[in-house]
């Protein structure tokens, strides 16, 4: 038995519901800067509405439902309907190709799309004989389309039979990796609960906290360290539409929020801002991140905002956040944190045995699948396998990111998986830019790597080999590329070389390129 129990996500909320039907339980930012407000009462019944509405659409227990759309209440209220009925979701970046759409949407399974006006073009040319609803972000909505408000209002909000069960997969979050393709990585109602209930513990929050929601719902961070655990500690909650680094702190007092998640681009972006008089009115007592900072960044932030930092470190893959700084005594925000309760973790070499404190090594976490680890990667068996390992000691889940650790326990972070880059927040895979950029017909030979970015973390770097007697610039590069990649994907800068150093496997020396782009600036 374990923290998570046989508790869905859905089963916390009604519970909640049925003990303060009125307390205010979601605040929600439109684009338009409508505001909408909802008691404990009224959202448990709009997910009951919800659940009731993919029936209508024929979604029932296994099926699979597709989220494409910016930070709505269809978020909460579809994930949670799909917590009690059994069914999956699958959101994805709205920003996303109709190639990469098109993709998760075959290799998932997808039955409908709920989506936005925004996006009805990429939609539209990839949903086929699927259904589409469109959510709206303001008040105008282009016609031809059911409309996600109006479809819910007519349903009922009696509670029928569900078959959502704690084992159940309830969603699919895809996560780029070091192969051209995402892979589906798995998540039952215990996994998300158990993680939420370790964030919960880990950072301090508490039922009188509100969280300030401001990073994008389609992504693990703004689900597992913020949405999900607020849901588990009865906390209240307020989602922006999108972040905005003018607003942030006004919206931030607006709503009167004690909590905030955001990683180390957004954080760049805050201190990038003009002062205001008004930087420190907030009630903001614990902001968790990801991705560090530099000691002068830190000192800086506190001086300004004077909001408490929290770094920590987890994956979609381990669900929760197995390392946390410190809730108590000396954060040390240089590091990434410690182990928490409810996680073990080993520092390991490649043969998988322990490193001595101090050297560096691969960091995995121990687990069970589907119940403290995603439960594996769909329809991949062989990525499963390769991820998370059976050893003498129990199952791992290998991280991929090399770390080190200190006499006081503390993580530091070295390098992740060499072939996937970290920009503003989202997981790139090189192999996947390289291919697209290798269909280029001047395209020799391709290498792309991630360079250190101010703000935005690393930024997308292209090294190109030009076939005999093509003339290929880099615009040319960027433009094929943004015709098929998401804009957080299309390199910022292309270098041309005349060839790229290569392994006696032919496998391409990246450290040489990076050693040779970094001299060349």
């Amino acid at each position: 038995m374990d923290v998570a129990g046989n508790r869905t996500l859905y089963s916390v909320l009604r519970h909640y519901a049925a003990r303060q039907p009125d307390r205010e339980w979601l605040i929600y930012e439109r684009d338009d800067r409508r505001v909408f407000r909802w008691t404990y009462r009224e959202f448990l019944e709009s997910v009951q509405r919800a659940a009731n509405l993919l029936r209508a659409l024929d979604v029932g227990p296994g099926d699979v439902f597709n989220l494409h759309l910016s930070n709505h209440p269809a978020y909460p209220q579809l994930l949670l309907a799909a917590s009690f009925l059994g069914a999956i979701a699958l959101p994805s970046n709205p920003v996303s190709t109709a190639d990469e759409l098109r993709y998760l949407l075959d290799h998932s399974g997808s039955k409908v799309i709920f989506t936005e006006a925004s996006c009805l073009e990429t939609v539209g040319a990839v949903a086929g004989s699927r259904p589409v609803v469109l959510c709206q972000t303001s008040d105008d909505a282009p016609g031809g389309y059911p409309i996600y408000e109006h479809e819910l209002a007519r349903q009922p909000v009696d509670e029928r039979h569900g078959s959502g069960t704690a084992d159940s997969v309830i969603e699919l979050l895809y996560t780029s990796g070091t192969t051209a393709r995402p892979k589906g990585v798995m998540l039952t109602n215990a996994s998300i609960i158990y993680g939420a209930e370790v964030f919960r513990a880990g950072s301090g929050l508490r039922e009188e906290d509100r969280h300030l929601i401001a990073l994008p719902l389609f992504h693990a961070a703004a689900q597992c360290h913020a949405l999900w655990p607020s849901v588990i500690a009865n906390a209240s909650v307020a989602i922006l539409s999108r972040f905005s680094a003018s607003r942030y702190f006004e919206q931030a007092i607006a709503y009167d929020c004690t909590m905030a998640a955001l990683f180390g681009a957004p954080l760049r972006m805050l201190l990038n801002q003009p002062e205001k008089p008004t930087d420190r009115e907030h009630r903001l007592r614990n902001v968790t991140f990801a991705q560090n900072l530099t000691a002068e960044q830190y000192a800086e932030w506190h001086r300004r905002f004077g909001a408490p930092l929290q770094q920590l470190w987890g994956m979609t893959e381990t669900v929760g956040l197995p390392v946390m700084s410190p809730l108590t005594g000396e954060r040390n925000l240089l590091a990434m944190g410690r182990p928490v309760v409810g996680y073990e973790l080993k520092v390991v070499d490649e043969q998988g045995c322990e490193v001595p404190t101090g050297q560096i090594g691969e960091l995995i976490v121990k687990g069970r699948p589907g119940r403290t680890l995603m439960l594996g990667y769909l329809k991949n068996p062989e990525a499963t396998a390769r991820t998370i390992r059976v050893l003498d000691d129990g199952t791992w889940l290998f991280s991929g990111d090399s770390v080190r650790a200190d006499d006081a326990g503390f993580l530091y972070f070295v390098d992740r998986g060499r072939d996937l880059i970290k920009r503003a927040g989202e997981n790139v895979s090189s192999t996947e830019v390289e291919q697209v950029i290798l269909g280029h017909p001047g395209v020799l030979d391709a290498c792309v790597i991630g360079l250190p970015d101010p703000i935005r973390d690393e930024m997308v770097v292209a090294v190109v080999v030009r076939k005999p007697s093509a003339e290929v610039t880099a615009e040319d590069i960027r433009g094929h590329c943004a015709t098929r990649l998401a804009p957080f994907k299309v390199p910022e800068r292309v270098e041309f070389v005349d060839a790229l150093p290569r392994t006696s496997v032919g496998k391409i020396q990246k450290q040489i390129v990076r050693e040779w782009l970094g001299r060349n600036g």
